[in-house]
């Protein structure tokens, strides 16, 4: 009686399964190609101010952040595009200086967001076509 609506729902099933795979394949393909770029994350613990440096890997792992920024609208061709510009970044990251897991400023979250975006937009739109 409700056959139809099961094939149905399994359809749909099936496509958000692709796209999910689709999407962190597309995170992995970004991921190695930020890392093949050479872009070294420049970040500063907040607690003793030692500077280090992390990969985009190293980078990526960690889960808390938080941020500060203003939203810049530019023309781009023909479509306006929003960037945020950002003021502060910080992360939680055991500092290798004092051993402390504490909240560490990114100092080129700006140059990252400029070198990370053409690789994130091409990966994920060819994940989205």
């Amino acid at each position: 009686m409700y056959a139809w609506l099961a094939v149905v729902l399994l359809a749909v099933l099936a496509c958000v399964v692709v796209m999910v795979a689709l999407f962190v394949a597309a995170w992995r393909r970004t991921l190695a190609q930020v890392e093949a770029s050479g872009l070294r994350y420049r970040m500063r613990c907040e607690s003793c101010g030692h500077e280090f440096e992390l990969s985009p890997r190293e980078f990526a792992r960690s889960g808390m952040r938080r941020s500060r920024s203003t939203t810049r609208t530019r023309v781009k061709g023909v479509a306006l595009v929003n960037e945020p510009h950002y003021h502060y970044v910080a992360k939680r990251f055991v500092c290798p200086a004092c051993a402390e897991k504490t909240w560490c400023e990114n100092l080129n979250a700006n140059e990252a967001r400029d070198v990370v975006n053409p690789i994130a937009l091409r990966n994920f739109g060819a994940a989205l076509v």
